[in-house]
Parts: C-alpha cells; sequence; structure tokens
C-alpha cells in the first residue's frame, strides 16, 4: 500500500458514483452503538471460556482485545462474527440480535481472521470475483467494486496471480480488498499486524484510522501492547477502547483517556506493559 486512497473514493476519482461510495458519502448517524454485547458466556464440554462479558462499541470506535494466548479473543471474535453461539447473553449489531437475525446482520460484518484460508488455485481477480458474487453485486457495479479495492489495497499488479503464490502480507492485503467489497460497519480483526513487515505494519494501522473516520466500528485482537498507546494517543475524536481479557472475563475494561487521566504515564508503552503484567499475572 502507498499511502491510502479511502478519501478519493468519496471524492469520485475511483468508484465515481459506484457501489462503495454510498457509504462513505453517508453522514455518519451520531454515536449509535454499533455493537451490544450484553451478559456473553462461552462453554465447551461445560468448561467456561468466557464468563459474563458486557460491553459496547459505537460507531467510529476501536475496540482493542488484549490477553494472553488461550484466554479467549479469537473465541471472543468468532461468536461477534456469528460464528460460534454463545451459551448465554445476547449480541446485537445495529440495535438487531445478532443470532435470532443472522441473515440480516451478516452482511453488515466485515471478519478478517488471523492467517488466510480457503482456494490458493485462484487468482486474485477470480477470488474477489467469487466474494462479489456472494454479496449479490451485479455488473457493472462488480468490476467497479473490484477495480477499486484492488487499487485501494495496492494489489491491482497482482489480479492474475494465484493466491498460493502470493506473500503472507500480499494475502492479508487481499483479505481486506474482499472485505471492502460488501461495505461491513464492523470489522472484526484477529491479530492484523501479525504477517506485516515494518511498512505494512504503519499502513494497517493508517488504514484502520481511516475506518474509524469513516464511522466504522473496528474490534481488534492482538498481544502487540504498543498498539493499545499508538491507537490510544493518536488524535482522534472517537474513543479507544481496552479491554484486558483473563481466565475468560475482563480484567479491565476502560476507555484510553480514562487510563491516560487515571494516570498519565500508561500512555507510555512501557507502564502498559507492567498495568498488562500485573493484571493477567
Amino acid at each position: 500500500m502507498t499511502g491510502f486512497v479511502i478519501p478519493s473514493i468519496a471524492q469520485g476519482r475511483i468508484y465515481g458514483k459506484q457501489h462503495l461510495a454510498k457509504s462513505i458519502l453517508t453522514e455518519p448517524q451520531g454515536k449509535l452503538k454499533v455493537l451490544d454485547v450484553q451478559n456473553l458466556c462461552k462453554s465447551i464440554d461445560k468448561k467456561p471460556f468466557l464468563t459474563e462479558l458486557t460491553f459496547q462499541v459505537a460507531a467510529g470506535e476501536c475496540l482493542i482485545l488484549l490477553g494472553k494466548n488461550g484466554t479467549g479473543k479469537t473465541l471472543l471474535l468468532n461468536i461477534l462474527a456469528t460464528l460460534v453461539k454463545p451459551t448465554s447473553g445476547t449480541v446485537a449489531i445495529d440495535r438487531v440480535d445478532a443470532f435470532a437475525n443472522l441473515t440480516r446482520v451478516r452482511p453488515t460484518i466485515g471478519y478478517i481472521p488471523v492467517g488466510f484460508e480457503g482456494y490458493p488455485e485462484l487468482s486474485v481477480v477470480n477470488y474477489l470475483n467469487f466474494f462479489a458474487d456472494a454479496y449479490k453485486l451485479q455488473k457493472p457495479e462488480r468490476t467497479s467494486a473490484i477495480d477499486a479495492v484492488l487499487e485501494l489495497m495496492d494489489i491491482n499488479h497482482l489480479r492474475e496471480v494465484r493466491i498460493e503464490t502470493l506473500s503472507t502480507g500480499e494475502r492479508q492485503r487481499l483479505l481486506f480488498a474482499k472485505t471492502f467489497l460488501h461495505e461491513p460497519q464492523l470489522w472484526l480483526l484477529d491479530e492484523p499486524f501479525a504477517p506485516l513487515d515494518p511498512n505494512g505494519h504503519i499502513e494497517m494501522i493508517e488504514l484502520i484510522g481511516e475506518l474509524r473516520a469513516m464511522q466504522k466500528t473496528v474490534v481488534i485482537a492482538t498481544n502487540r501492547l504498543e498498539d493499545v498507546c499508538r491507537f490510544g494517543n493518536a488524535e482522534s475524536q472517537n474513543e479507544t477502547l481496552v479491554a484486558i481479557l483473563n481466565d475468560g472475563r475482563f480484567a479491565m475494561r476502560k476507555t484510553f483517556r480514562e487510563l491516560r487521566e487515571e494516570n498519565a504515564e500508561t500512555a507510555s508503552p512501557d507502564a502498559f506493559y507492567e498495568l498488562f503484567a500485573k493484571l493477567t499475572n
């Protein structure tokens, strides 16, 4: 990615008045609680993995889920993506009960898991065509949308290349391109920085910032504590929320602004490492 061009979509240089511009040009609807989770629990073989989780994330906000490996971050994302049903509790997206209305809410969700699975034999453009068909995009809308996301993610030069030959970073960009096709409101990112080189890491942070500027709701599961400080200290009118999972419960759930007001030193990576270690021991 050579500097993101999301704003140029709204200006019409890529899409003109085509598909994706519709959502970007829509005025944000205040601080709508896009994601509302109440008393969520998940047990597997009678063993509790997630217990009494309650939280809300508004349009434009970013929730960063932290925790040691095996604490349930990916499991929670799978539940939010409606791929795994909770044992109890509710998940509402745009005020709609997600598990009671799967066909209605799933088009509003964009889930990017860690790693890349499936269809290695397809070319990049055929992969995008496959999902455009699943999202029921019609021609010429489909062609415009695919061209736009290829340019957006700086992989247009790879359009005829087979997925199995792509690098890890290129596959990550393709996952984002695929997700942009159906314009989700809720973005769920599992370890989005893991497969990226330093330049890709910076570009990913810029992309997430652009999503928030577009009033998208973003949930990130990560072990990179330095990124909490990077997002929290960034200038934004929208909140950065931080939740630390430990033994299936929230050991802490606060806005970064609240953390900074309680202790200004928490804004530094070293101080946040100490806080994380204290809450997860």
